[in-house]
């Protein structure tokens, strides 16, 4: 009971990417992508995956273009943890006019490095490769890098999951009701669904590529 009890974050991060091939990290369970929790939550801070080639993807939090436009430093987050992964691209492989704003979506493809010393991140991405990229026009983005009131997001109920506050609210509420599944075999088929307004979760149980109310 013990062990069926237990959130598996241990086993998260261990696991690997590949059948038979020892990475200290785990793919999401539908893709090839890895979450960014899987990177920054272990004890180094990720540092110990310098050299590993990961496939990332998530909302650019914040962008800033450098060296004359030559590359652009984003902080990414994915919503699988409070912290963001920074992530240097060069202007060779993507407009970075396109990917600097706040909101947008990127999936990218890169090697984690060791950032220069006296910075606070403890290891960062460099793209080799930009999957897809889901623009935003900076100026209708309603969402600004200041702080922001529960009354305002209710205006912009679609994009309170992309703030700090809800998304805690969404991964604490997602964690107990996960916990309540009784077994590590149901537990590994379900994820938990919210509504905008905030209603008793929907278990969604994903069998052999079917999705079950």
């Amino acid at each position: 009971m013990a062990e069926d009890s237990a959130p598996p974050v241990e086993q998260m991060a261990l696991a690997s990417l590949n059948d038979g091939v020892s990475t200290p990290f785990a793919k999401a369970e539908f893709s090839d992508r890895v979450l960014i929790r899987t990177i920054l939550s272990r004890a180094d801070g990720g540092a110990g995956l310098a050299g590993q080639t990961v496939k990332v993807g998530g909302w650019v939090k914040t962008g800033r273009e450098q060296g004359k436009g030559s590359f652009a430093f984003l902080e990414l987050n994915d919503g699988s943890c409070q912290a963001n992964l920074q992530v240097i691209v060069d202007a060779a492989v993507a407009p970075l006019g396109q990917i600097v704003p706040t909101g947008t979506c990127v999936n990218v493809e890169g090697l984690l490095k060791l950032p220069p010393e006296g910075t606070k991140q403890r290891v960062e991405l460099r793209v080799e490769k930009v999957h897809h990229v889901g623009p935003v026009d900076p100026a209708k983005y309603p969402l600004p890098k200041t702080r922001l009131t529960l009354e305002f997001l209710r205006d912009i109920v679609h994009f309170r999951p992309r703030t700090n506050t809800i998304s805690v609210v969404a991964r604490i509420r997602n964690a107990l009701a996960y916990a309540l599944l009784p077994t590590r075999s149901s537990r590994s088929t379900a994820f938990f669904i919210y509504t905008l307004q905030l209603s008793p979760p929907v278990i969604v149980r994903v069998l052999m590529k079917c999705f079950k109310l």
